[in-house]
């Protein structure tokens, strides 16, 4: 796209940044630098034994967990999460996976995984967004790391919004229940799973144990962000 086409576009429709919502220059990309310097990385390298492990209940099978950014309220990575999500922009997620593999691929986290799988959303989930956050994460990951996205594995049958209001062991018998594996079989494989934010980790969870009838299968966390400890 020609300087001068984009400066007229951009006059009749001004692009803001995902971040903090101003109005982006000319050479600037969906995040202005601003942004770009500020959002709160994860700080955390020792993937394969950290306290995030706790909120997966230390799963057996699990390899590693990682995050390229901390989720706190009015953050960066919050902004940058809420616009993908609930404003539509399906183009943000793509560069937020491209951002955080290309930052986070030299830490070894992604060493030796088969797959990203997306965690899924229901079909009428699928249908009101238009498109699945996290599978767009995942693209764009797999862009820079070469490692192929499968979403043949999973079935959501239950929506996370849907049970926000459940008491914490509520919503860890709902979790069991949220995904179904699919009839692929991945035995032998290392499984990497994508979701945008992790909380309290029973989403994720429900989404680990769906899968871990698969003989040998390893597994890996990562989310965009992730809430703080504590």
């Amino acid at each position: 796209m020609s300087r001068l086409f984009r400066s007229l576009l951009d006059l009749l429709l001004p692009r803001t940044c995902g971040g903090c919502g101003r109005v982006l220059a000319l050479d600037e990309e969906l995040v202005c630098p601003s942004c770009l310097r500020s959002v709160g990385r994860e700080k955390l390298r020792n993937w394969e034994c950290n306290p995030y492990f706790a909120r997966l209940d230390a799963h057996e099978s699990l390899v590693r967990v990682g995050a390229f950014a901390v989720y706190v309220r009015d953050s960066i990575a919050a902004h940058l999460v809420q616009r993908l999500k609930y404003g539509r922009h399906h183009e943000l997620g793509l560069w937020m996976g491209m951002w955080a593999a290309r930052e986070l691929q030299p830490t070894g986290l992604f060493a030796g995984v088969d797959a990203l799988v997306p965690l899924p959303l229901t079909p009428r989930r699928l249908r009101w967004r238009g498109f699945n956050q996290s599978e767009k994460i995942a693209e764009g990951m797999s862009k820079v790391l070469g490692i192929p996205v499968r979403t043949d594995l999973l079935r959501r049958t239950l929506d996370r919004e849907s049970q926000t209001h459940f008491h914490a062991d509520r919503r860890r018998q709902n979790a069991a229940l949220a995904f179904e594996a699919t009839d692929v079989d991945v035995s032998g494989k290392h499984l990497m799973l994508v979701d945008d934010v992790m909380t309290t980790g029973t989403t994720m969870l429900g989404a680990l144990r769906a899968l871990e009838g698969n003989a040998d299968t390893r597994f890996s966390v990562f989310v965009f962000a992730w809430t703080p400890l504590g």
